[in-house]
C-alpha cells in the first residue's frame, strides 16, 4: 500500500501559509514515533510563525491505523484508500476523489497524489482540497472557506536523519 503519511522520527515538513490573518511559515516536526499493536503514533510539534505576530507552537499526535490516519481526533483521511471513500468532521464532509493528481508546490511537483476533496456546511460555506503525495504527505491545502480562506504549500522536507529531501 502507498504511504501517503509518512511517520519518522525527526522528520520536518515547512508549509508557507497564506490567510487573511496574513503570510506565515507553518513548520511540522515528529518528535518521537511507537508502534501499538497495529497502530503508529507519532508526537508531533507544529510552530507557526506569522510576520508581526509571536510564533504559536502545538503539540498533537498522528496516529495511523487499520481505519485510517487522524490528527488527534480530527480524520485526516479514511481507508480504504479509494476514490469515494467519505467521511464528515462537522461542518466538512470529506472524500477522497482522485489517486492520481498531480500538484506543484515550491518544494517541486508531485503525482500519483491522493486528493481529499471536501465542502463546508454543504457548500454553503466553502470547499477545500487537501493533497498527499506518495512517501512525502500533506504537500498542499486549499481552503475556499467564505470566513477564513487559506493556503498552504510544501516548501521543504527533512528526513528523520535531518538530510534534506525536498527544499528549492
Amino acid at each position: 500500500m502507498t504511504d501517503f503519511f509518512p511517520l519518522a522520527k525527526g522528520a520536518t515538513r515547512e508549509y508557507a501559509v497564506e490567510s487573511p490573518e496574513g503570510s506565515g511559515v507553518s513548520k511540522t516536526e515528529i518528535l518521537d514515533v511507537a508502534v501499538n499493536g497495529a497502530a503508529t503514533i507519532a508526537k508531533c510539534r507544529r510552530t507557526l510563525k506569522r510576520l508581526n505576530a509571536p510564533a504559536t507552537v502545538a503539540e498533537f499526535t498522528v496516529t495511523k491505523d487499520a481505519g485510517g490516519v487522524y490528527e488527534g481526533e480530527c480524520v485526516e483521511y479514511k481507508h480504504p484508500i479509494k476514490v469515494g471513500t467519505e467521511w464528515i468532521r462537522a461542518p466538512r464532509r470529506f472524500w477522497i476523489e482522485a489517486l492520481d493528481a498531480a500538484v506543484e508546490t515550491p518544494a517541486g511537483k508531485f503525482k500519483n497524489c491522493l486528493r481529499v476533496a471536501y465542502s463546508i456546511a454543504e457548500g454553503d460555506g466553502g470547499s477545500g482540497e487537501r493533497y498527499y503525495a506518495p512517501g512525502v504527505g500533506l504537500v498542499k491545502i486549499a481552503e475556499n472557506d467564505e470566513a477564513a480562506p487559506f493556503t498552504c504549500l510544501l516548501v521543504a522536507l527533512t528526513s528523520g536523519s535531518g538530510a534534506d529531501i525536498l527544499r528549492p
